[in-house]
């Protein structure tokens, strides 16, 4: 939901917040730039290389099998691994020891919060550098570890935001929303229009005392399947562009690097404007 079209509490937004708020709105206005411009060459050569390979027998069959299973597989490991209790620290130690669970965050105002986050950015930057470094090495060997490892830096990152800024990682609304961050990446998309429109109405309450039911759980686990699906498929085109020439164009082996620092800034922003949106009572 773009910002310019909510409404927010008369009066009780501090002066940050409502520069916060600006810069959001800067953010969501499209690219039309030399970037935009870069990034549609950089999608075509990607789909010319999965073009190209998805020729050779065999392929098809990884990708929706055995990465889309793994994928599944990592979002889960990833979100229940985020570090919140090292996150309610990190609170405590800034002189917030009231923060002690989820939404307990959305008592502060952004001003407070956003400075906690500060060393998201760089952290997880260098972690998917790294990472492509290692894995790039190996060639065609080491295109499906270096999606699976690129994959949970990029879940990891995303869940951190979310905590920082007070929402449930139990909630498997919140897991979707998080996939479906990567997936806009992964495709080239912009992430500026992501919404959060929950499967289920699972308040914090309820989410401890039961588990979803059969058809929730049913649910659940198809978007979660479609949405690993799609991001395996477009990260492992962005991979194979980096170890096959298409028509002159070569993707760099930087790409871990850009799709993290994407996902990074993606979560950066939409976050914080659903913070804004969860502690102003933002409507239509």
């Amino acid at each position: 939901m773009p910002p310019d079209s909510l409404h927010y509490a008369a009066g009780s937004m501090t002066d940050y917040e409502r520069q916060a708020l600006h810069e959001i709105n800067i953010w969501q206005q499209p690219d039309t730039g030399w970037t935009a411009r870069v990034s549609g060459s950089i999608n075509g050569a990607m789909d010319s290389a999965m073009d190209l390979m998805r020729k050779v027998p065999g392929v098809d069959w990884t990708i929706d099998n055995v990465v889309t299973g793994l994928l599944q597989l990592i979002n889960e490991i990833v979100q229940d691994s985020i570090w919140r209790d090292d996150i309610y620290r990190h609170f405590a130690k800034a002189g917030y020891p009231h923060v002690q669970g989820p939404g307990d965050a959305q008592q502060l105002t952004l001003d407070e919060i956003d400075p906690l986050m500060q060393g998201l950015f760089p952290k997880y930057k260098t972690l998917g550098a790294a990472e492509g470094a290692v894995t790039g090495a190996a060639g065609f060997a080491g295109i499906v570890p270096d999606v699976i490892g690129l994959v949970a830096i990029s879940l990891r990152a995303a869940g951190e935001y979310a905590a920082y800024c007070g929402f449930d990682l139990d909630d498997p609304n919140e897991r979707i929303y998080a996939l479906q961050i990567l997936d806009v990446i992964s495709r080239g998309e912009t992430a500026k229009q992501v919404t959060f429109s929950p499967l289920f109405r699972v308040t914090q309450a309820v989410a401890k005392r039961q588990a979803l039911n059969a058809l929730e759980h049913t649910v659940v686990a198809k978007v979660v399947k479609d949405l690993a699906k799609s991001i395996g498929i477009h990260v492992t085109k962005a991979k194979l562009a980096q170890v096959v020439p298409v028509a002159g164009a070569v993707v760099g082996g930087g790409f871990n690097l850009y799709y993290t620092s994407k996902v990074c800034d993606a979560a950066y922003f939409l976050y914080r404007q659903r913070f804004l949106e969860a502690k102003y009572d933002a409507v239509d």
